[in-house]
Formats: structure tokens, sequence, C-alpha cells
């Protein structure tokens, strides 16, 4: 009898130490769990369940970097648009994606959010309201293919969950 206890707490204490090294997550990072969250988003939908999502774009750290509080109001609107081009916060984030400027509809997002809460929840808290994306780049055409990527970042001890989602418009070959 004291040999199975012994078995079975060196078992269980196997079992804590694989969890502990292990971690209870899959290892991926709060902005890839987003990311993976909208690509499951997208392909809920018929027009782009077939649509490859990859999550490559740069221009997000840069963006990231240069959020500023003041660009959203209390709703998670933007406090410009592409109907204000030569605001220059505008065109500077215009600049950023100007490789995109052709052939793509790109779109940005964002809005505080509790930087304790899950993915999910802040996935949600941001794709909900589609209308306050913020169109950098105009839609061009039909979508073969989407990129997005996202970063959350802290100002003013207040936390932000920022996407891109560049869709891309030129003919598969």
């Amino acid at each position: 009898m004291k040999l199975t206890k012994k078995l079975l707490a060196m078992a269980l204490a196997g079992v804590m130490l694989l969890t502990i090294l292990t971690g209870c997550s899959s290892g991926k990072s709060g902005d890839r769990l987003v990311e993976e969250y909208i690509a499951a988003y997208f392909h809920g939908f018929d027009a782009y369940k077939d649509i490859p999502i990859t999550h490559d774009v740069p221009e997000i750290k840069t963006v990231a970097d240069m959020f500023e509080t003041s660009w959203l109001k209390d709703d998670g609107s933007w406090t410009f648009s592409s109907k204000t081009p030569n605001n220059p916060k505008y065109k500077a984030l215009r600049d950023v994606f100007n490789k995109y400027a052709s052939g793509y509809t790109v779109n940005l997002y964002a809005f505080e959010v509790d930087s304790k809460q899950r993915e999910l929840n802040q996935t949600m808290r941001v794709m909900s309201p589609a209308d306050h994306g913020l169109s950098i780049y105009p839609p061009s055409g039909l979508t073969n293919a989407i990129q997005c990527a996202t970063r959350l970042v802290t100002r003013e001890n207040k936390s932000y969950r920022i996407v891109v989602i560049i869709y891309d418009h030129h003919t598969l070959g």
C-alpha cells in the first residue's frame, strides 16, 4: 500500500512538473491568437471561407509605435478619416501602408480593451462594430487573399487592441 501511494505521489508530481514546464496555454502570443480568431471570423462567411489568410504585416509594429489615444473617440470610432485626407495623422498612416496603395483594401481597427481579457473577447470587441474601421486604402475589387495583424498597446494606463486587415485584390495566377 505504501509503495502504491509513493508511486502515485511521484506520478502526480511528474504531471504537475510537466504542467508547470509546458504551461496551460498553446504557447501562442496574444497577438497571434487574436489574428487566428480574426481568420476564423472571416472563414465563417461564405465569401471568405476559401480565401487564404496570412498574418505577415510588419507595418503593424510601426502603427503600434505611433498610435496615440487621441486617434479614437470614446465609442471607438476614429477622430479622422478618409474624408479628412489632409489630416497629418491620416497621411502618416497612408504612408506606412503605401506599398498597398494599388490593388489592395487596407482597413485599420482599434478599441480600448481590458488587457486582462481573453484574446477572444478582445477580438470580438474590435471586430463587432465593423463600421468603426478606418479605411486607409478603399475597396478595389474581388478579394483573393487577406492579411491581418494585431498589436496590444498601452498608453496612459489603458490598453488598446490595434488590428490591420488587408484585402488583396490581385488576380491569383
